[in-house]
């Protein structure tokens, strides 16, 4: 039986400031969960419906199956809100609940810091740890109420399931994603592994993976479903049902229900995307009594860190700036980080000037327009003014149309809530230039 972890209450106020707002808890986790021990049902029980699951809701199917297994649940209400997002303990949660993995390590002492005795779901987030799914953040921290992001979920699926790929991870990813630059180098490995296997599901662009965006209550129940149909614990869906257009190589070779026996390191703090298989990991893969270390760098980084994986332009800056350590810094921080084509589109010359040292305070004081104190996502972003590091505000605009469209002064977000450790970045495809500042007037 796995112990309860214990709490250590400094951590409150950390906690405090790297979670979103919260939504009401669902059924299924408002109170201590327990592990099934059983495997899932191939028979589907009685059918559950949702108020706000369509008839042709793209994850219908996911959704049902799983419910009717009561490996996730719905709200008192009758909903089932499946755009909200997942947090780190209700994955842990429904990892608990789908699976009956082996203990592959022990969680040392003193446990996670942020998740105290009595914490709903202590149970199951210490579970989803010892079974190889999911690892904490630097300093012994858990998370919970953070939400997860797809390249995690994914990656807690392929390293608890014991995935591998075969063949050249960043080049398997580079054949199925066109947004494959934006995985993180933690994931790599495990994500091109559950993409050979049938387990990524991706609406509505198949070719689109957001690795960096939060994941939905769909989209987790589809990996599940996957993972699930992975381990022959669930069939796949028939051809004809339309949610199949979204599972990645469904058409492929290869098998759906055949579950893998070979084991992978966890490839933690691994940049290599070059190597197809590995080997177990001494302290993981062959005792259950070996105590592992709760701490993991396969999880997102601070700001900084995720700036020089996809904000390479940005990152320099920040550099030449002396504003690196700022944004490697508890925070929390709102970055809005111009993309590598939006710095492109400044004058040559002018950027040029920018990332010389005699114009570094103009290039800090630009840089400071884009980070905002304290960590806003985008459905807690209002309209109006936001005070910005630079002193002056940047004007928030929402567009209540398609997909709630953000604009930044001039600028729009072109993807929303890449999850860092200290904070959020919004990405967008202007850089904002504080209106006190004027660029033709640059030393040179």
């Amino acid at each position: 039986m796995f112990r309860f972890l214990r709490w250590s209450s400094g951590s409150a106020a950390l906690l405090s400031v790297t979670m979103t707002v919260s939504a009401i808890a669902p059924v299924v986790i408002s109170a201590p969960a327990v592990a099934q021990t059983t495997s899932p049902s191939p028979s589907p029980g009685a059918e559950v419906n949702f108020s706000d699951v369509a008839d042709d809701f793209w994850a219908r199917p996911f959704i049902q199956a799983l419910a009717q297994r009561n490996i996730i649940t719905g709200f008192p209400n009758g909903t089932f809100r499946p755009q909200q997002p997942v947090e780190r303990a209700e994955f842990a949660a429904m990892i608990a609940k789908a699976f009956e993995q082996e203990q592959v390590r022990q969680l040392a002492e003193p446990g996670f810091r942020d998740v105290p005795d009595d914490y709903w779901a202590a149970s199951e987030i210490e579970e989803a740890f010892q079974t190889g799914f999911m690892v904490g953040y630097g300093g012994t921290l858990f998370l919970p109420e953070q939400p997860i992001p797809r390249a995690q979920a994914i990656t807690a699926l392929a390293n608890g399931l014991r995935l591998s790929a075969d063949g050249t991870p960043a080049e398997i990813l580079r054949g199925y994603y066109q947004d494959a630059g934006w995985i993180p180098a933690y994931a790599i490995n495990p994500i091109a592994a559950a993409t050979q296997a049938n387990i990524v599901v991706n609406y509505p662009n198949i070719r689109t993976l957001n690795p960096l965006q939060n994941l939905t209550r769909a989209e987790a129940a589809a990996l599940l479903y996957q993972a699930l149909v992975r381990q022959g614990k669930l069939e796949p869906l028939a051809n004809n049902v339309a949610a199949t257009n979204y599972i990645v190589g469904r058409n492929n070779a290869v098998s759906q229900t055949t579950s893998t026996t070979t084991s992978t390191s966890d490839n933690r703090g691994s940049t290599s995307t070059t190597t197809s298989t590995t080997t177990a990991t001494s302290d993981t893969r062959d005792s259950t009594n070996t105590t592992t270390s709760t701490t993991s760098t396969t999880e997102p980084g601070d700001i900084y860190a995720l700036s020089t994986l996809n904000f390479t332009t940005l990152s320099s800056a920040l550099k030449t700036a002396g504003l690196a350590d700022t944004l490697k810094g508890k925070g929390p921080y709102t970055v809005f980080a111009p993309t590598d084509e939006a710095f492109a589109a400044l004058p040559k010359e002018t950027l040029n000037q920018l990332l010389q040292p005699e114009n570094r305070e103009t290039l800090a004081r630009i840089l400071r327009y884009h980070v905002v104190s304290g960590e806003l996502t985008s459905n807690e972003l209002k309209r109006g003014e936001l005070k910005t590091l630079a002193e002056r505000p940047v004007n928030i605009q929402i567009n209540p149309g398609t997909n709630q469209q953000i604009a930044v002064n001039d600028a729009s977000v072109t993807q929303p809530n890449i999850q860092a450790s200290n904070g959020v970045i919004h990405a967008i495809n202007e850089v904002l230039i504080p209106p006190d500042i004027n660029l033709s007037q640059l030393e040179k």
